[in-house]
């Protein structure tokens, strides 16, 4: 067993809504074309709508090109951000979950923020990554707790899940260190934890600040001692695994402590803990920049798999809807692309020849659509194809259709 892992290290590190066409022979030259507005959570390939959803950046891509859905769903009121890899859907294959607990003063858009490069890189893994509001900067008040519990809840009726990782910084290391000591969440790997928030007591007895910031969290010292995460037993962390990233030395974190905090976690866990390892840095409080690769390392440790890497071996299906062929136009038409994917589409257009003569945008599952003035262009007769490509680059091309315009 790992269980006392000293290692020093140093910090490290739309399309627009209108498009206006050059002239071509034989195509459409100089239409302008105006894109429709779509609902995201309808793309190819997206995440179908969640329970409890308001709001979605759809198709966004990590810098190493995955493709997820940005999601924000209220549980019991509170507000989460997820990021769903498009390859992870509803009640489907078995996927991991990391829960990123964020620090003071944040929220469920740390996500987004602090944690970007790291929920990012848990998303190339073909996991999903949650991050909950839980109240704000409750630590682990019992209201905090209950919205981790609903959390759970919530995350367990929509996806298969195969094994939960605990990420936490700062002030959300108290939630997530009382999560993992009390089993509130079920199948945890491991918590990762940075420079993160231990003894809730220590906290108070520190004066200053930090008894504001526990005054503030709850009504009084009893309050404190009865949600404080210290003050679980050993046997709280039998047979589980931690990692502890904090700075050295201790005075350098003055916000949180190492001595009272991450380290002291580090000593009760010790004797009973699959894993209680350490690593430090000289960043005080700020996180280093090591540790999104430390925490890839870690759950590759704990045997969090990669979620199934989809091959695309097909090219999109396509077709032109409307305008159909033989047909004659006039005015403002609507071109309408069927595009299909064994795994999804990423673009379509409108084509004379080898010409794209405009992009269209999404519209449903499997539509996508592009609005044109007919007026713009000389009457004649036109020969139209759409077009449409996937994320492994392959492209699908509809049968042509003669098209005349007589305004």
């Amino acid at each position: 067993m790992n269980k006392n892992v000293e290692q020093k290290g140093n910090s490290g590190g739309g399309l627009s809504r209108r498009v206006f066409l050059a002239g071509a022979a034989g195509g459409l030259g100089g239409l302008a074309l105006a894109g429709s507005s779509l609902s995201p959570a309808t793309a190819a390939g997206a995440t179908p709508t969640l329970p409890a959803e308001y709001y979605r950046k759809a198709n966004q891509r990590t810098a190493a090109g995955t493709q997820y859905d940005n999601i924000n769903v209220r549980i019991n009121g509170d507000v989460a951000r997820i990021f769903v890899p498009q390859t992870a859907k509803p009640g489907g294959a078995p996927v991991p979950v990391v829960w990123f607990y964020h620090g003071a003063r944040t929220d469920h858009n740390a996500l987004q923020a602090g944690f970007l490069s790291h929920s990012e890189a848990v998303v190339d893994r073909g996991s999903i990554a949650i991050c909950q509001t839980a109240g704000g900067t409750l630590y682990s008040h019992p209201t905090a707790v209950a919205l981790q519990e609903a959390g759970t809840a919530y995350m367990n009726s929509v996806f298969n899940i195969s094994t939960n990782v605990l990420r936490a910084t700062s002030a959300g290391g108290a939630l997530a260190v009382e999560t993992y000591a009390r089993g509130i969440i079920a199948n945890v790997a491991g918590l990762y934890t940075v420079n993160g928030t231990y003894d809730l007591r220590a906290h108070y007895d520190a004066g200053g600040i930090q008894r504001d910031a526990m005054l503030s969290a709850f009504p009084d010292v009893a309050a404190i001692d009865a949600a404080n995460p210290a003050r679980h037993a050993a046997s709280a962390w039998q047979g589980k695994r931690l990692r502890v990233v904090v700075s050295t030395p201790n005075e350098s974190d003055t916000t949180v402590p190492p001595g009272s905090h991450g380290l002291a976690l580090q000593q009760r866990a010790s004797s009973t803990a699959a894993e209680a390892s350490v690593r430090t840095h000289t960043n005080g409080h700020s996180t280093p920049g090591f540790v999104k690769l430390d925490f890839a390392a870690a759950m590759d440790r704990w045997g969090v798999p990669d979620a199934p890497v989809v091959v695309d071996t097909q090219a999109p299906s396509v077709s032109l809807i409307s305008p159909t062929a033989g047909q004659t136009i006039k005015g403002t038409v609507t071109a309408r692309i069927s595009a299909t994917d064994n795994v999804g589409v990423v673009s379509a257009g409108i084509y004379s020849g080898t010409r794209l003569l405009a992009a269209a945008t999404k519209y449903s599952a499997s539509e996508w659509r592009v609005s044109f003035d007919t007026a713009t262009v000389p009457n004649s007769a036109y020969t139209l194809t759409a077009r449409a490509s996937d994320a492994a680059g392959k492209t699908g091309t509809s049968s042509a259709v003669r098209v005349t315009i007589r305004n």
